[in-house]
């Protein structure tokens, strides 16, 4: 009887401590909300990682709706150095989540000028002027015509700028760090050909065209403190890829599962939405499958397979697994699903390594 007396009690004591943390559950958040915001506020992930060349996937996703994955976006730590490659929807978002501070962009490169690369500019240009009263423009670097995408952009933000300006005034929103400004290159037309961007304390950049016809579309590599990162940007199969690819520690690559864009295809026909079956037909030709993906880090001789933009979505768990077994059949290396918030890290005194840095 007492011990049924007892366990009574602690019911009943149980019952009341989950009744008060119910009727004060707003205010228990707003604590834990408090800590958080003070750690998440005050945290900088290029200041936390050690010296070395870091891959920080800040959108993994494509132009088809996926809740998990913000449109293309990967952020690059060289050092004490932070550029971006690409800015899809939510890319900024992303970013903040990580940690990653934005005013410390350096440049913002292009891999071409599709929508999904570049929807997510605006927010981004934002986050560097307003974040760390920027007084220089984001600088965005691009294939031509990315100055016309630039241009037309600021214009259409050039109203917002000037609300957030009289509201804040000059001293937290300089009037010189609104916006952005654009520097256009030449893509090279051979394979086998770079065209050399940046190379300044230890860190090199170099860009090459890759094959997303009739887009007109490049890669990019950089080099730090012995390491190497090369970024596929979208492309079909590339033999200037490969070239350009070569000895890389980790190439990130884009990816298309035949097999799965078959079942959406299908799906679309079957639904009478033939135009949506015809684009996952079309888009078959200017993506790369894990397999080719595979078979150009073999040719490249990499040190492992970061799969990125992924189409199409991959709403299930598990079914990232499709791309990486379908990447292993004809690469021997490392290959990863990278999901956003991870990171990849080439330390200066080598190795790699993975983690994942969402903080909400």
């Amino acid at each position: 009887m007492k011990a049924r007396a007892w366990l009574g009690g602690l019911v009943v004591l149980l019952i009341a401590i989950g009744a008060g943390a119910y009727v004060f559950r707003g205010e228990i958040a707003t604590r834990i909300f408090e800590r958080a915001a003070r750690q998440a506020v005050g945290e900088n992930l290029r200041a936390e990682l050690p010296d070395g060349l870091h891959a920080a996937f800040c959108g993994t996703g494509s132009p088809l709706p996926d809740r998990t994955r913000a449109g293309p976006c990967l952020a690059i730590i060289a050092g004490q150095h932070l550029f971006v490659f690409d800015a899809g929807d939510g890319a900024s978002e992303t970013l903040q989540l990580m940690g990653v501070q934005q005013s410390e962009i350096e440049v913002l490169f292009l891999t071409h000028l599709h929508s999904d690369h570049i929807d997510g500019l605006d927010t981004v240009t934002l986050q560097h002027w307003a974040s760390g009263a920027s007084r220089e423009q984001l600088n965005v670097i691009g294939p031509t015509g990315a100055a016309r995408v630039v241009g037309g952009l600021n214009e259409a933000y050039a109203i917002d700028q000037s609300y957030r300006l009289a509201h804040h005034g000059p001293e937290v929103m300089p009037p010189s760090g609104a916006g952005m400004h654009a520097t256009e290159f030449a893509i090279p037309l051979a394979d086998g050909e770079e065209l050399e961007l940046w190379n300044r304390d230890g860190v090199r950049i170099v860009t090459f065209r890759v094959t997303h016809t009739p887009t007109d579309a490049v890669g990019y590599r950089i080099e730090y403190a012995g390491r190497s990162i090369t970024i596929s940007g979208d492309t079909s199969r590339s033999e200037s890829l490969a070239q350009a690819a070569q000895g890389t520690d980790l190439l990130v690559h884009e990816a298309i599962s035949p097999r799965l864009d078959a079942i959406m295809h299908e799906a679309s026909q079957a639904a009478g939405r033939e135009n949506v079956g015809a684009i996952f037909n079309d888009i078959l030709d200017y993506h790369t499958s894990p397999e080719d993906a595979g078979h150009v880090a073999q040719q490249a001789h990499v040190g492992a397979l970061a799969l990125t933009h992924f189409l199409p979505q991959t709403p299930i768990p598990g079914l990232t697994d499709t791309f990486v077994q379908a990447a292993k059949s004809t690469y021997d290396g490392p290959v990863f699903a990278m999901r956003d918030g991870d990171v990849i890290s080439l330390p200066r005194t080598g190795g790699m390594l993975r983690s994942n840095h969402l903080r909400f």
